[in-house]
């Protein structure tokens, strides 16, 4: 299945208004964000129960990070960026996806966060369990672990579950190997006539005696009003499928679309009948009173309806576009099978986006699938276009008037433009589609023994064809009820010949033309076809004859041949129309002239050059539908591509013990034939990365592969911990079309520990186990044997290194350090475990909680040294550095080709050098910094784990120039992950850097206040018309760039912050952050804004609390206008701890600005006052100009006198009449 936007809309456009989030187009009002990182923040559960984050920066650029669940701390992860959606797949999901049991939406964080699945949205995934068959009924009733299971789904032998999130690992492996045959995501559903009915001709009908009596339509929707005077006596049953109270419209399109069908116009005097105002109704709510819902709860009132009686079901509802092999459209398809049942879809209301937005169910073969037009006849702008994804199939069938449609209102709704208390109007698919379900109301009526399928082509085969417009964008054209039910003859409505290929024989199929008259019908033929590209196919699709005879009463075929050999490639639609006297009728056509197929068999070979697995395996053309997205298990895979050029990327496992990465890129595959391409490790090359210090890597490190083909972007990520020590690639030419690049992203230190064997040759290969203590300096110890570290085991060892070989049935790493530690070494080195292959992911933490370093070896080596020992006395020589003084941020770049030898040196030429302190900003002496990397194509930035570094300290970061947009962050304490965006500490704006430059970075110097930060795009604090839109974030340090949010302290009391907006001295607005959308009135006004933020926390010592006002003069604007906000920076010389000398003189620098944009203000007053005692009493400090600054000097006291803090307050003023008061408390410290 192909899905491309998933989310189920009701498909009406442009009017629906809701109260609760997430409502369709509701229209924005003056309202506050609930806080600035709260609107651009998600965590995103998956089915394993790994929880991926995703972080929306200031330009539009994202983060995303990966934090496992537990115990799945070893399995890496693959991303991709596919046509702008990331995807994030653990690598044991590969099989399942491969063999399609899991949905890959699943793993698409955007549309997850898209559909509402964030897991600030929903504590449980909704699922739908389709089961194998002949699965026996113990089997369905089983729920797998950690699952709800719900609603039977017998149109697609299925259940509806919901699987928790907070045990989501368990759902996913008790799933494997049952009777499950697929998890798909339960996607979230919501909700999507005076001039209209006439204008499909139903007045005509009405008057030849046909109003839909006798016949039954069901409206699967938000339910219906029952109250109403148009639907009095119309509905004849109504179910409830959603979790709300009860089956009355609180939404109000259900009721809407009811009386489009079959209303009465009572309150209208009967002049806004429906289209068949002599059906009865079946109404089923699978909408709930917000308008929302679930595929599981649309399958079940299909179910319903289907075997209910209805000779139609309308479904006003629709989703993103898919194949037509989603759930929805497999049971639309499977019970038109089973009861004849005709199902009229919207197509939807994505049509400004163009082609291939035809929305499922919509895209279901059997449905009545409905486009809309106006009152002119003109497509609307908004009706989704076909052809169908996928395979390019003829979507819509018909269309029907859906602009400005008035109808039933439901009593205390406000959908759509409201007209009085019993109507309103409203635009979309939806409205479109109760008009055609109408339509077959009563063509019903008149042929009460005509199955869904010849209601369907009757028609859409009579329908009224626009001039001009391709069948993909209005099928047979807009429904006449009157010509459908006056005509006699109708047609095969919509015929695909499929895919018509190269090397294959001639397709064909059957027209078949009915004539329900009593006189035979003599039919002249016209066939008109074209490609997309408006190539006309010629003979390269024809009739079989150009004349037909329909006998009275009878039928008769005309086939329909697509030639391969006439053909070019391409996408074909057309319409063939037969013509008598009287008599039009048509049959919207398509074809698919595709790229000669050709069988590809793929085989992974490692460093040995025998099978092996690839883990993950990807290749993408031109053409989607031959995206290949799987693994191979140590087998080879044959896969049936067109021909074309397709990029492929694979990981292979080349050594199987984890140490090393190996990756097959082939970025200009040709295929023009049967082929067999062998994934062969031995052709890899070690990706070089070289720096002028002696370097290793820390923490997590990934690399990538972009590649443009066509219109397509696709790139693939893979992250590995940093127990895998080398990367491979295969080198590749040059690419001769498109853009191609690979590279690698890697943060170095100088290595923890060195530690070599006197005598020996190499290194030893090692690494710190999470919690360890450091050494730093050098240490010359003898190695000793320690057996499996049991306590016993620790002989001899007092001020020795202990060499520890754990029994992995019978190990923990905690317990073998306490051991040795008890029995006095120095130092305790443990050998991986026989058959784990790699051991857990280490943190790099300078704060331990175990007693002596505990250090883990390569198991080689390991036993290797123990042999030694055996034989005679070893010494290890230890260099131990505890905090690197340099890192090394690299990516390394490879474009169009990737080298026989890649290499990357780091050099002064594509480096920048950032001097970076790290001051002191709370009492733990240790924070956290990340720093994400963006290459210009890429719309993501996966996998930048977090990092440990002293407080205070200070680092030199080299960091790699060119083209790569850059951002750090750091946390001014611990989290407990070490894998999410950063949050609740400071944030510098996203940046490059030039080769050979020098930079310095303070983080966290004083006063740390709130403030518009300077060097930030995107965060201004604007009027609008009578709105003002304020951007204020709590802090800022005195380093242009920075900024944070009073948000993200796991590990502190709750801050608090509080914003008030007064005009002319009035309050008329209270937010929690000064940051939203503000009223304003239209005259000139004064207007005051008080920003109050505390944040209390052992792990934030400075700028404890703030009060900030801003006075300034605001009148309505014609063009968004900067406001004249002033803003105030301050210079103190303190030390990397914050603090400056007691009992001394010191000078603070001040300087009003206003924000990025704006000429410099004309300050006339600036004034400051000091406070030891955390405000409670003031003293006034000397403030003198400097040019365009100022400078307080100040005359601390001694120690002793102070509380060990400074606190301060400025006020300034400027001549048009703005100013600023601000207050930091613990604005600095007194040492």
């Amino acid at each position: 299945m192909h899905w491309r936007s998933s989310v189920l809309v009701l498909t009406c456009v442009g009017t629906l208004v809701a109260g609760t989030a997430g409502a369709a187009d509701a229209a924005p009002g003056p309202t506050a964000a609930p806080s600035p990182a709260a609107t651009e923040r998600h965590s995103v559960t998956l089915l394993t129960g790994d929880v991926v984050q995703v972080e929306r920066q200031p330009g539009g650029k994202q983060a995303a990070t990966v934090q496992p669940a537990p115990g799945r701390e070893k399995i890496r992860f693959h991303q991709q960026e596919v046509d702008g959606h990331l995807s994030v797949f653990p690598e044991d999901v590969a099989p399942r996806l491969g063999s399609k049991q899991v949905d890959r939406t699943l793993f698409d964080v955007t549309e997850l966060i898209a559909e509402g699945y964030a897991d600030e949205q929903s504590k449980t995934l909704p699922l739908i369990l389709t089961y194998r068959k002949g699965a026996d009924l113990r089997a369905k009733e089983a729920a797998p672990a950690a699952a709800e299971l719900g609603a039977t789904l017998t149109s697609v032998n299925g259940r509806s579950a919901r699987a928790s999130k907070a045990d989501a690992g368990a759902f996913w492996t008790s799933s494997a190997g049952s009777a499950i045959e697929r998890i798909s995501l339960d996607r979230k559903v919501r909700a999507s006539l005076d001039r209209s009915v006439p204008q499909i001709g139903a007045p005509e009908a009405w008057a030849a005696g046909y109003d839909g009596t006798g016949t039954t339509v069901a409206v699967l929707d938000t339910g219906y009003d029952p109250t109403h005077p148009d639907l009095a006596g119309r509905v004849q049953e109504a179910v409830n499928f959603t979790t709300s109270p009860d089956t009355t419209d609180h939404f109000g399109h259900g009721t809407h679309v009811a009386s489009t069908i079959a209303g009465s116009g009572a309150a209208s005097g009967g002049r806004l009948k429906g289209a068949a105002p002599g059906a009865k109704l079946l109404v089923g709510k699978v909408l709930d009173d917000d308008g929302f819902g679930y595929e599981s709860w649309v399958l079940a009132g299909m179910e319903w309806a289907a075997h209910s009686g209805a000779k139609a079901v309308n479904m006003s509802l629709g989703g993103g576009p898919t194949d037509g092999t989603d759930e929805l459209s497999l049971g639309l398809d499977a019970l038109s099978a089973q009861t004849g049942t005709l199902f009229v879809v919207a197509g939807g209301n994505d049509g400004e986006q163009g082609a291939y937005t035809i929305g499922s169910p919509g895209t279901a073969e059997a449905a009545l699938t409905v486009g809309a037009v106006g009152r002119d006849e003109s497509l609307a702008s908004f009706s989704s276009r076909g052809p169908r994804l996928g395979d390019n199939a003829v979507k819509p069938d018909i269309t029907a008037p859906g602009v400005g449609i008035v109808a039933a209102r439901a009593a205390g709704t406000a959908m759509g433009d409201v007209v009085d208390d019993h109507y309103t109007a409203a635009s979309g698919t939806s409205m479109a589609t109760p008009h055609v379900a109408g339509a077959v109301a009563i063509l019903a009526q008149q042929h009460p023994d005509w199955t869904g399928r010849r209601l369907k082509d009757a028609l859409a085969s009579t329908s009224l064809t626009a001039p001009g417009r391709s069948v993909f964008e209005q099928g047979g054209g807009r429904v006449d009820v009157a010509r459908a039910v006056k005509q006699k003859v109708f047609a095969t409505g919509t015929l695909d010949l499929g895919a018509v290929e190269d090397g294959k024989a001639p397709v064909s199929k059957q027209v078949t033309y009915t004539n329900a008259g009593t006189t035979p019908v003599s039919l002249k033929l016209a066939l008109d076809a074209k490609s997309l590209a408006g190539v006309p196919a010629a003979d390269g699709i024809r009739l079989g004859k150009s004349t037909v005879d329909v006998p009275a009463g009878g039928s008769t075929t005309v086939t329909i041949t697509g030639d391969p050999a006439k053909l070019a490639p391409g996408t074909y639609s057309g319409r063939l129309t037969a013509t008598a006297d009287g008599v039009v009728v048509h049959t919207s056509l398509g074809a698919d002239k595709t790229a000669p197929k050709h069988k590809v068999t793929l085989t992974a070979l490692d460093l040995q050059g025998k099978p092996t697995v690839a883990p993950w395996l990807l290749m993408y053309g031109e053409d989607y539908r031959f995206d290949v997205n799987t693994w191979l298990g140590g087998d080879s895979l044959t896969v049936e591509l067109g021909a074309g050029v397709y990029y492929l990327t694979a990981e292979v496992d080349g050594t199987r013990d984890g140490l090393t990465a190996t990756q097959v890129v082939l970025p200009e595959l040709r295929i023009t034939g049967d082929t067999t391409v062998v994934l062969d490790a031995r052709k890899a090359v070690k990706v070089d990365i070289q720096t002028p210090q002696p370097s290793e890597q820390a923490g997590i490190w990934s690399y990538y592969t972009y590649r443009e083909l066509g219109p397509r972007k696709i790139a693939n990520y893979a992250m590995q911990f940093d127990y895998t020590r080398e990367l491979r690639v295969t080198p590749t030419p040059k690419v001769t079309t498109g853009a191609f690049e690979f590279g690698s992203r890697w943060s170095r230190i100088a290595p923890p520990l060195t530690v070599n064997v006197l005598g020996g040759r190499d290194a030893l290969t090692n690494r710190y186990l999470a919690g360890s203590p450091k050494l730093d300096g050098r240490r010359l110890l003898q190695a000793v044997s320690a057996g499996h570290g049991k306590p016993g085991d620790f002989e001899n060892v007092r001020g020795k290194a202990a060499i520890v070989d754990p029994d992995p049935a019978d190990y923990n790493r905690d317990e073998v350090s306490r051991a040795a530690a008890d029995a006095g070494a120095a130092i305790v080195f443990i050998v991986v475990p026989d058959g784990w292959g790699t051991a857990s992911v280490p943190s790099i933490s300078a704060a331990p909680n175990l007693a002596i370093p505990t250090v883990q070896l390569d198991r080689d080596q390991g036993l290797a040294l123990l042999d030694r020992i055996k034989r005679f006395p070893a010494f290890l020589s230890l260099q131990g550095i505890a905090v690197s003084p340099y890192l090394y941020d690299v990516v390394q770049t490879e474009r169009d080709r990737i080298p026989d030898k890649p290499v990357h040196r780091v050099t002064a030429a594509n480096t920048a050098t950032v001097t970076t302190h790290y001051r002191q900003a709370g009492s733990g002496g240790e924070a956290k910094e990340q720093r994400f990397a963006w290459k210009p194509w890429q719309d993501f930035a996966v996998n930048e784990y977090q990092r440990y570094v002293a407080t205070p300290s200070t680092r030199e970061e080299y960091v790699s120039s060119g083209d790569i947009l850059w951002q750090h962050r750091v946390k001014h304490g611990l989290v407990w992950d070490e894998m999410s965006p950063l949050d609740g500490g400071m944030t510098a704006a996203p940046r490059t850097y030039t080769g050979k430059e020098n930079l310095t970075e303070d983080w966290f110097a004083p006063v740390v206040r709130p403030a518009i930060p300077r060097g930030v795009p995107g965060m201004d604090s604007t009027r609008d018309g009578d709105s003002l839109r304020i951007r204020i974030p709590e802090f800022v340090d005195s380093q242009a760039g920075h900024y944070g949010f009073n948000e993200g302290d796991d590990q502190a009391a709750p801050a608090t912050t509080s914003a008030k907006l007064f005009r002319d001295g009035k309050l008329v607005s209270e937010q929690p952050y000064a940051w939203g959308t503000f009223p304003a009135g239209a005259d000139p006004a004064t207007y005051r804004l008080d920003l109050s933020v505390r944040r209390d926390s052992p792990e934030w010592l400075f700028g404890t609390s703030t009060q900030t006002s801003w006075t300034f003069r605001s009148a309505r604007s014609a063009a968004p206008a900067l406001l004249p906000l002033l803003q105030l920076d301050y210079a103190v010389d303190a030390d990397s701890g914050n603090r400056l000398p007691a009992g001394r003189r010191a000078g603070i620098g001040l300087t009003a600005r206003f924000q990025d944009g704006m000429a410099a203000p004309d300050v006339r007053s600036m004034k400051a006052w000091a406070s030891y005692d955390d405000g409670k009493t003031w003293r006034a400090v000397d403030v003198k100009r400097t040019g365009k600054s100022y400078e307080a000097t100040i005359d601390h006291p001694s120690l002793g006198a102070t509380n060990k803090y400074v606190a301060v307050r400025v006020q300034a003023t400027d001549s048009a009449g703005n100013a600023v008061d601000q207050t930091v408390l613990r604005a600095y410290g007194l040492r």
